[in-house]
């Protein structure tokens, strides 16, 4: 009897269905490896800083090999920037849950200030956003598209900017990051925080522009 190829569009649905169960351990599978690659990248980031981690001891750190590394990186810059952008993306997350609880939008423009110097400021996440941001600066500048991660934390401020009747929300959104991450990249540079009073200011110098909170 001769046997035929299975091709997908003729496939019965119990195929269909058993490729798509495989399919979703192996991504789970490999977002697990993710995740241990990652964490002990950041691990390793602080251990060591300020030295340069090399991607030996991130392998050591999250018990794996180089094959199962560069399976998924061309390399510790890449690394680097998935760090970054899982950090920007919890961070963007918490930001949107903590500006849902205020109605007006000076209130959800200072939830979003006193959100972010929160979450950066925190010993944990601060130690790590100092070990990533100096590899960053070390390597001549602001890793490629990190300014489109800091964008997606700057487009949560346009619709509250908007709704207070700013003519030019998204040139409000841009001024604050820049002057909420200026300040946060000067602490970074000389491995201090902002204290409560710089961090008051802040908050009422950025919502300003969106009335009386």
């Amino acid at each position: 009897m001769e046997s035929t190829r299975l091709e997908w569009d003729g496939a019965p649905a119990s195929v269909r269905a058993a490729v798509d169960r495989a399919l979703r351990r192996h991504q789970r599978d490999a977002l697990d490896e993710l995740e241990q690659i990652l964490d002990a990248a950041l691990r390793v980031a602080v251990r060591v800083a300020p030295a340069e981690p090399r991607v030996s001891d991130i392998v050591a750190e999250a018990g794996t090999s180089n094959q199962t590394f560069y399976r998924y990186f061309a390399g510790k810059g890449e690394l680097l920037h998935a760090v970054m952008e899982r950090g920007v993306l919890r961070v963007r997350s918490y930001l949107t849950h903590q500006m849902a609880k205020e109605a007006s939008p000076a209130d959800q423009v200072a939830a979003w200030v006193q959100g972010l110097l929160t979450q950066l400021t925190l010993p944990e996440i601060a130690t790590q956003s100092i070990a990533i941001s100096r590899l960053t600066l070390r390597s001549g500048g602001p890793e490629p598209g990190r300014s489109t991660l800091d964008n997606q934390l700057g487009e949560l401020l346009v619709t509250p900017l908007a709704a207070a009747g700013r003519p030019h929300p998204e040139l409000d959104a841009r001024a604050i990051l820049d002057v909420v991450l200026g300040a946060l990249e000067r602490h970074v540079a000389t491995g201090t925080g902002p204290d409560t009073v710089e961090r008051d200011h802040l908050v009422t110098f950025c919502t300003a522009v969106a009335g009386p909170a």
